[in-house]
Formats: structure tokens, C-alpha cells, sequence
């Protein structure tokens, strides 16, 4: 009988070259952006086409981000904090990439999407 390898057990045997791990943190960071942009919409009881037209873009532009396929900017995470109504801050942490690194900076205070009052 084979044995099965989990998915944990694989990534173990082989680490990621620097060059992986900067793309497997990149694809982190778009995944938390998708996340967040949903979440935000969903929360404000937005569809796609109402936040677009808030942020002066397209409905379809909204689903690329919701989707996954579009890199978060400045610009666009601007847009996005003023057509919710919300503040935008940002913190810098050295060696805090990936998940474990937001995380560690929304429980520090470092990155937080604040809605106005």
C-alpha cells in the first residue's frame, strides 16, 4: 500500500530557494488583500458594481481584487479606505512576511482598516 504525503510533510522535505519564498510571500499578500477587500465590501453591504462606483472604477476591476488577480497599491488601497468611509494605516516591520507577518502587525496596532466615526 502507498503511503500518502500531507502537504506540510512536502514542503518540509523540500524549502523554497529565496527566490520561492519571495514569490510564495508576494501570493500571501495578494490572498490578504482579496481577503480584505471582500471583507470590507461584504461588511459595508456593498455589491462590487456600489463599491466601484464609489472608488471611480468598474465593477469588474472590484472582482479582479476580490479574485485574487490584482496586486495591492497604495493608490488603490486609498480609494479603497475613502469610499468605506475608513482611515488607512499602514506600518513597516522588518522580517514580518507572509501571514504570520500581518498578523503579528494587526495585533501589534501596525495595520488595522479603521472605519470613521
Amino acid at each position: 500500500m502507498t503511503t500518502r504525503t500531507t502537504w506540510n510533510e512536502l514542503k518540509a522535505s523540500t524549502p523554497l530557494s529565496e527566490q520561492g519564498q519571495a514569490a510564495y510571500d508576494d501570493e500571501a499578500r495578494i490572498s490578504a488583500f482579496r481577503a480584505l477587500v471582500h471583507r470590507l465590501r461584504t461588511d459595508a453591504g456593498l455589491t462590487q458594481a456600489e463599491l466601484a462606483e464609489r472608488m471611480g472604477t468598474t465593477q469588474s476591476a472590484i472582482a479582479r481584487m476580490e479574485g485574487g488577480g490584482v496586486r495591492p497599491t497604495l493608490e488603490t488601497l486609498e480609494k479603497l479606505a475613502r469610499a468605506l468611509g475608513s482611515d488607512l494605516v499602514v506600518g513597516v516591520g522588518h522580517g514580518l512576511a507572509g501571514r504570520a507577518g500581518i498578523k503579528t502587525l494587526v495585533s501589534s496596532g501596525h495595520a488595522v482598516v479603521r472605519t470613521a466615526s
